[in-house]
């Protein structure tokens, strides 16, 4: 990994467009598909087609706009069989200009550490209803991932992930045994000799 850049030297970056609900045939990213995952979901709005242009292309990064948190995931065209992909208008496109030098699944990762998403808290705009300008976006320096250190750094995101998922879970079902155990406690002393009615 090299020194940082400003995106926009990397990368186009521009909203995504006001989708139709109306029709079928094409589907659509909202806010609230992109940063929950590493690669976007096939579970997605259907819409009307919106016109070549506009459509999603292979290794494309989406960045929610709106929101306290402006998560990114990264589209996968295979995953849909050539059905056509838009971005809606709270979701900002990031096209790599040369996908093939620089990992887009590890900068993805990068724009969802937290120290990442502070950068971007400076940046967003509102009282209730937040959201992240483009010039600021585009002005933001990150850094460069050749495919050999990005691949490293998307294996220990994943590796990442994957613990803070296990450690969430363990946390909950040591929360749910302890809440039984209490229960059962409180019932035992409830029921127990010298309890007065």
């Amino acid at each position: 990994m090299s020194k940082n850049y400003p995106l926009e030297s990397i990368a186009s970056v521009y909203s995504g467009i006001s989708v139709d609900r109306s029709g079928c045939g094409a589907l659509a990213v909202m806010v609230g598909d992109v940063g929950a995952q590493v690669v976007i979901s096939t579970d997605l709005a259907a819409v009307a087609p919106a016109g070549e242009d506009a459509r999603l292309e292979d290794s494309d990064i989406l960045i929610s706009l709106r929101g306290k948190r402006n998560g990114t995931s990264v589209f996968t065209a295979a995953k849909f069989q050539g059905l056509p992909v838009y971005a809606s208008l709270d979701v900002a496109v990031i096209r790599l200009r040369h996908p093939d030098q620089i990992g887009a699944l590890a900068l993805s990762l990068w724009f969802n550490l937290e120290s990442t998403q502070s950068k971007l808290a400076v940046h967003r705009v509102g009282s209730h209803a937040f959201r992240l300008p483009l010039p600021a976006l585009r002005r933001l320096e990150v850094p460069l991932f050749p495919p050999q250190s990005a691949e490293m750094f998307v294996r220990a995101g994943v590796a990442g992930r994957k613990i803070a998922k296990l450690e969430r879970s363990i946390a909950v079902r040591r929360e749910t045994v302890f809440e039984e155990v209490m229960t059962q406690a409180a019932a035992q002393f409830l029921s127990g000799p010298g309890r007065e009615d």
